[in-house]
């Protein structure tokens, strides 16, 4: 079974990296994608997906909010944060809103895919 992720990215160019990344992989898909904190909390609601990755930033709003909510309305699906903002304040805050794990974009973004996969084979 494929692992549907739900992807709140505001950045373009970084969705498309994310894009031809999960290509190469047949057991992941990205199923829905938002830039934004409102259009992100209603695709929670009504887009299936069996993990979340979340950026901080987003345009406009945060990430946090979408986190809290998700963990919420889905406490079983994982969330993992990819952010640009990786400060210890920023990873606790992340934790306390209930992210599973939590990712820098520069630094390790190579960590994104094997720990979705190692989620997908905990799903199937």
């Amino acid at each position: 079974t494929k692992l549907r992720v739900l992807l709140i990215e505001d950045s373009a160019l970084l969705r498309e990296r994310l894009q031809s990344m999960f290509a190469q992989y047949p057991d992941l898909e990205i199923v829905a994608y938002s830039e934004s904190e409102q259009d992100a909390l209603k695709k929670i609601a009504e887009v299936e997906h069996d993990a979340l990755v979340v950026d901080l930033e987003l345009k406009p709003g945060s990430g946090i909010p979408v986190i809290r909510r998700a963990k919420i309305d889905r406490p079983h699906v994982p969330v993992i944060v990819l952010t640009n903002y990786d400060l210890p304040t920023v990873r606790d805050r992340c934790r306390a809103a209930g992210a599973d794990r939590f990712f820098d974009k520069m630094r390790e973004i190579h960590r994104l895919i094997p720990s979705l996969q190692e989620l997908a084979g905990r799903a199937v």
